[in-house]
């Protein structure tokens, strides 16, 4: 039983993390996007804001998936495992 309860709380530690990821990621993207449209700046004929909510966003997103991958906990969902008899 507290082997489930561990794993339920390292599930939701997961899912609290993945969630904070995606709320940085969209607050990036409209910071980078919507936030530069005013800014009167174009790279190689590129307007400032198309330039970094593409590249930067994807920076952001690579970023962001590198540290949900090192942060990750390795949780068995299944007491038996795999091959286990039933």
């Amino acid at each position: 039983m507290q082997d489930e309860k561990r794993a339920a709380d390292a599930i939701a530690c997961e899912a609290r993390r993945t969630a904070a990821a995606g709320v940085v990621f969209a607050v990036l993207w409209v910071a980078l996007g919507f936030g530069l449209a005013d800014v009167d700046v174009w790279v190689a004929g590129f307007p400032l804001w198309a330039i970094t909510s593409t590249l930067g966003v994807l920076v952001m997103g690579a970023v962001l998936a590198v540290y949900l991958a090192y942060v990750a906990e390795d949780v068995p969902l299944d007491a038996r495992g795999e091959g286990a008899e039933r």
